[in-house]
């Protein structure tokens, strides 16, 4: 009875480690030869396939200025000093202008907070006021997003809030899913109607042996799901439902 055990066990084990070669044989197949293409296809469909490349470094997302640039429907909150009926929270319309009390409209967006000051301060001292001092707050981020897609926890679309890096976009999507493909995450970025795919490894980001690249307005990050993880959870599953073992790892 003891052998007829052993042996129905081991067949068992044999069925289940078939059918998890079998899933990542599948998974390997789909991942070598597709995964970048499906992946820029679906999240960039209207991209034509020459204005696509995959980029070999990622020093090129750390270029220019970081801080935060006012928008089209951004809400920005301005105070004068010591006139509070000039000051207002205001949402900024589609060409750019915010309208503020007695001055009208005045174009803020592709400003910096500091670079609005000065411009309202500008407009208040020719007209109305003398050396006025103006402060401006961002009240609601709505005019640069960025995306997380695929194997995180909770993918979505977030407002871009100044400077914020990739480690920090997956965050604010709460991590990584446990079946992710931690050493191959995909960032995409359009510029000029050209968008370049950069590949990077989660792992080495966090361990600090690859820098931590600061996203973009419009920056899609796409994390797959890894092949081995699918597999091996397949393989539980299966075991269990032959047996009704419960396997930890």
């Amino acid at each position: 009875m003891l052998n007829r055990f052993v042996f129905f066990l081991a067949t068992l084990i044999f069925m289940a480690l078939t059918q998890m070669a079998a899933a990542e044989d599948i998974l390997d197949d789909l991942a070598v030869g597709q995964k970048l293409e499906a992946v820029s296809t679906e999240i960039q469909a209207d991209v034509p396939e020459a204005d696509f490349s995959v980029a070999q470094s990622l020093s090129t997302m750390d270029s220019g200025s970081h801080e935060y640039r006012i928008g089209p429907m951004d809400v920005i909150e301005v105070e004068v000093f010591q006139a509070g009926e000039l000051s207002r929270a205001a949402r900024v319309n589609t060409q750019g202008y915010v309208s503020l009390p007695l001055i009208g409209p005045v174009k803020v967006a592709g400003l910096t907070t500091r670079e609005a000051e000065r411009r309202i301060e500008k407009v208040l001292g020719e007209k109305y006021l003398q050396d006025p001092h103006v402060t401006v707050f961002i009240k609601e981020y709505e005019s640069q997003k960025i995306t997380v897609e695929g194997w995180v926890k909770n993918p979505g679309v977030f407002p871009l809030k100044g400077k914020t890096t990739f480690l920090q976009a997956i965050a604010n999507a709460k991590g990584m899913d446990r079946l992710a493909d931690f050493s191959e995450v995909a960032i995409f970025r359009t510029v000029d109607g050209k968008t370049t795919g950069y590949i990077l490894s989660y792992t080495k980001v966090r361990s600090g042996q690859q820098a931590d690249p600061v996203l973009r307005s419009g920056d899609i990050i796409v994390v797959n799901r890894s092949g081995s993880k699918a597999g091996w959870e397949l393989f539980t599953k299966t075991l269990t439902s032959f047996v009704g073992w419960t396997v930890l790892f």
